[in-house]
């Protein structure tokens, strides 16, 4: 026997409701689903770059390569040594994401004030051919206060996504521990979901 459910003069059968209703219920499991999906793909990685280590939450679906690098400087009486690291997508040679750890011979608060890290964060989107739709504002990362900045990179567009924010840094001298200033700097082109679960996780931890 065949139920049929009239409502406001249409007549639905038992059959198409059922059908509903299983339709209804495949796409919320399909939701599901995919949003279990998106939280298990996200692990935390850690990589090890020069005195530090960078530990941070990550998509498997977004592939990467590191690398490591070291560069050493001088401005006036202050010694300047940067530990970077760096991840690349092998299949898109846009995306890159750079930290950057700059670590000074002497402790000095100038160096992590509000208006030298928005004077960092701003050099930074220069020297990565940002050229409009620049915003920079302030930004708690890590538990310090920092810089967040973001633009378009000339000629195509490209978002760029910076942040800096002060690290904490000893050096290891030989009349004991004395500490130092350290700033983390992060440059993205991984786009805006990538960039934001590294920045909301990233932990910057000395080693050495």
């Amino acid at each position: 026997m065949m139920i049929v459910i009239m409502a406001k003069d249409r007549y639905f059968s038992t059959p198409f409701l059922l059908g509903l209703a299983l339709c209804l219920a495949l796409f919320l499991t399909m939701q599901v689903h995919g949003f279990m999906m998106d939280e298990l793909s996200v692990t935390s990685v850690s990589e090890d770059c020069g005195k530090w280590k960078v530990v941070f939450n990550w998509s498997e679906m977004d592939e990467y390569k590191s690398s490591v690098s070291h560069g050493d400087s001088t401005s006036g009486k202050t010694a300047i040594a940067t530990d970077a690291l760096t991840l690349a997508s092998p299949s898109d040679k846009t995306k890159i994401l750079k930290v950057s750890v700059i670590m000074y011979s002497k402790g000095d608060a100038s160096l992590i004030n509000q208006s030298s890290m928005m004077a960092l964060a701003n050099g930074t989107l220069t020297k990565s051919k940002v050229c409009k739709d620049i915003n920079v504002t302030t930004r708690v990362i890590d538990g310090r206060s920092g810089i967040n900045a973001r633009g378009l990179k000339c000629p195509m567009n490209e978002p760029v996504y910076i942040a800096v924010y002060p690290v904490e840094y000893h050096l290891d001298r030989p009349g004991g521990v004395l500490a130092s200033t350290a700033v983390g700097l992060i440059l993205s082109t991984y786009g805006q979901e990538a960039t934001e679960r590294f920045i909301n996780s990233v932990k910057i931890l000395q080693i050495k």
